[in-house]
């Protein structure tokens, strides 16, 4: 690298591309002679042009410590068979395993989400009959009280199924409150007029 004084005034540094002042510092690059700052030189640490034999060493991505959840990697290990693939396969080529997205997940979520998916027919059901036994009048008292304590313990595998699972299981369930409701008032009624 040879350090001039001198410069051409509508030359431009190529790392950050402001022009020179004549009597500065200048710094070239001694395989392809791309001129820079002094500075620019010795914090790039090298030439900026593509190609050119004097540009700095690359970085390796395992030291600039991006956890693998982050944009940017270029694989991530497969929650199945911990085999490592490329960070946008949405299916191992080892072990077959299919992802629900790109995003890096670990081995207990998926799992999770496996058993999850398997089970999604049973509580799609159960959701539906949940919704017709609520809106009977006769055994809506029952089916909302076993409802209520059935969708405590499977609250969050209900809210992963499609929207309209869950609504329908908030609405089936106000359904048999209201219903229990109405006729405990219509019994309290019944009995206080008999009593009168």
């Amino acid at each position: 690298m040879d350090e001039l004084n001198h410069t051409d005034s509508s030359a431009l540094c190529a790392i950050c591309q402001c022009p020179m002042v004549p009597g500065e510092p200048v710094a070239d690059c001694p395989s392809c002679h791309a001129a820079y700052h002094t500075e620019c030189w010795t914090e790039n640490q090298g030439c900026a042009v593509y190609g050119c034999s004097q540009v700095p060493p690359t970085e390796r991505r395992e030291a600039t410590e991006i956890p693998a959840s982050y944009w940017g990697q270029e694989h991530k290990n497969c929650p199945q068979c911990n085999t490592q693939i490329l960070a946008a396969a949405v299916r191992c080529r080892n072990c077959g395993a299919v992802f629900a997205s790109a995003a890096p997940v670990g081995a207990s979520e998926f799992g999770w989400r496996q058993r999850l998916e398997q089970r999604a027919p049973e509580l799609r059901r159960n959701v539906v009959i949940l919704a017709i036994l609520c809106s009977i009048p006769g055994v809506a008292a029952i089916a909302s009280g076993l409802g209520f304590l059935w969708y405590r313990s499977h609250h969050e595998e209900v809210k992963s199924l499609p929207s309209i699972y869950p609504g329908l299981c908030k609405l089936a369930l106000g359904l048999g409150a209201g219903q229990t409701i109405v006729m405990v008032a219509m019994a309290l009624c019944y009995a206080v007029l008999r009593a009168s």
